[in-house]
């Protein structure tokens, strides 16, 4: 990617929206870019790399791997999203693995530039609090929803958490969206056919459209008919 192409997708990034023209060019000069080629690792949890990483094309997910080998997604991150943010306040291990669903690239930006960017704006700063606490927000509603609640349930909760106009575009495969819940893609399809027998929704490939949003509502809190 050529340094005219950097600052094209780090104008693009909405974290960066309110930097000046002349921070704009500056960062995009001393940042850099990475592939990441599809179902390759970018960090585990035996490595580390300290800075801001924001993903400017395909998507990546954040997954833990238990003893028993199974896999659990914690989070999908698409183009404009920041991720592995520990890495900017901390030594850079991270608690996850990495790794990319498509072909992706990654915009890399160092420790001391990221600071250099916060002490003349401090707005990123905010920016990035707001997406640490969204995610803690996410994180502890999918422990609430894989400790407390059914199969059902689990799943009226991630569509209610992601429909728009009471339709949800999924944009991963049900395989991944079946290690999000914590079921095998088996048991997703059998609950996706018997939630779309009873009225809730309607399948229609990677669109899921919601029929009756009061039902899925109460399914999502856990009172599955």
């Amino acid at each position: 990617m050529t340094k005219a192409e950097i600052e094209k997708a780090v104008r693009e990034i909405p974290l960066f929206s309110r930097l000046k023209d002349e921070q704009i060019i500056r960062l995009s000069a001393r940042a850099t870019v990475s592939s990441i080629p599809k179902k390759s690792t970018f960090f585990s949890e035996d490595s580390s790399s300290q800075g801001l990483h924001v993903l400017i094309s395909g998507k990546v997910k954040l997954f833990k791997i238990a003893e028993d080998g199974k896999e659990q997604t914690i989070f999908v991150f698409g183009p404009g999203e920041p991720f592995c943010l520990c890495s900017v306040f901390s030594d850079g291990i991270l608690p996850a693995n990495m790794a990319a669903l498509e072909d992706s690239e990654v915009l890399y930006i160092s420790p001391q530039e990221y600071e250099n960017m916060v002490r003349e704006d401090p707005t990123i700063l905010m920016s990035m609090m707001r997406v640490m606490s969204r995610r803690l927000k996410d994180a502890m509603n999918m422990i609430d929803s894989l400790s407390l609640k059914q199969v059902p349930s689990r799943l009226a909760a991630y569509f209610m958490s992601r429909e728009k106009d009471g339709v949800v575009e999924l944009d991963i495969s049900h395989r991944e969206l079946s290690k999000i819940i914590g079921i095998t893609p088996e048991a997703l399809s059998r609950t996706l056919k018997k939630m779309a027998a009873g009225g809730l929704l309607e399948v229609n490939g990677s669109e899921i459209r919601i029929t009756d949003m009061k039902a899925l509502e109460l399914c999502g809190d856990g009172s599955c008919l």
